[in-house]
């Protein structure tokens, strides 16, 4: 591990693994970035197979690349790993076979004076999944959450998280000190207030998008390039993040 003092968290996102297309140009050069200097932790924000979540093929080509990196790893699952909004009759058994392959679809793990959490956006909503959510968040340590899709900025395109949901999420974390929420999902960095997002390593974002009408959100500074994140959560509470391009 670094000897930094500050904890590091590197976040990889949408990756899109497939075994029919190989490994992508930006892996090997990311694996040996985090394995030169191995973070606290490395977390998986989802959508790491390519878009089947059935395929078995592109799952276990991914769970080969993921066992590359010498680092504690971590995943959540994105759309394209158990499904969407609009299919809900496969959660269970997708969610069953996500935590076969990668261990949970949640995590809470103390690093230095923080905590780290991961939920599954596909369970806000769930009481089960809602009271450990609050429950991982009501700590008296500085709080880092990470889950697929952002609680808030999305335009309203059919891929956003639900308003009920994301109320959910919210009413889930009200209780804890969660300094930054940071998700994937939108193949954007962008920054606003506490969310960071996370580019995809492999597939470049669209063209922003409008803002949407009185949301007080602006979209047109993110970057849709490929990208990774090294977190920086510091001793005193701070929480600083870079993108990185390690095959640049």
């Amino acid at each position: 591990m670094s000897s930094d003092p500050a904890v590091r968290v590197v976040q990889l996102s949408d990756t899109h693994l497939s075994a029919a297309l190989g490994v992508p140009a930006q892996w090997p050069a990311t694996r040996d970035w985090i394995n030169a200097d191995p973070p606290d932790l490395v977390v998986h924000t989802g959508d790491i197979v390519l878009v089947d979540p059935d395929d078995g093929d592109d799952r276990e080509f991914a769970m080969a690349l993921m066992a590359e990196i010498e680092a504690p790893f971590v995943a959540l699952p994105g759309n394209h790993d158990v499904g969407f909004f609009d299919e809900p009759e496969h959660f269970e058994r997708r969610i069953a076979t996500f935590c076969d392959a990668w261990g949970a679809d949640r995590f809470s793990i103390d690093l230095g004076r923080w905590r780290v959490v991961g939920a599954n956006t596909y369970r806000f909503g769930n009481e089960q999944h809602d009271r450990w959510l609050a429950s991982a968040v009501e700590s008296d340590r500085p709080t880092l959450l990470f889950t697929h899709q952002p609680l808030a900025g999305e335009p309203d395109d059919g891929w956003e998280l639900p308003v009920t949901l994301r109320a959910a999420a919210e009413r889930a974390i009200a209780q804890g000190d969660v300094r930054s929420v940071a998700t994937g999902h939108r193949h954007r960095h962008w920054v606003s207030g506490r969310a960071v997002w996370c580019p995809s390593m492999t597939i470049l974002g669209s063209d922003p998008w409008d803002p949407v009408p009185g949301s007080g959100w602006r979209l047109d500074d993110s970057d849709g390039r490929h990208g990774i994140i090294e977190h920086r959560l510091g001793p005193d509470g701070t929480h600083d993040h870079a993108v990185i391009r390690p095959w640049d």
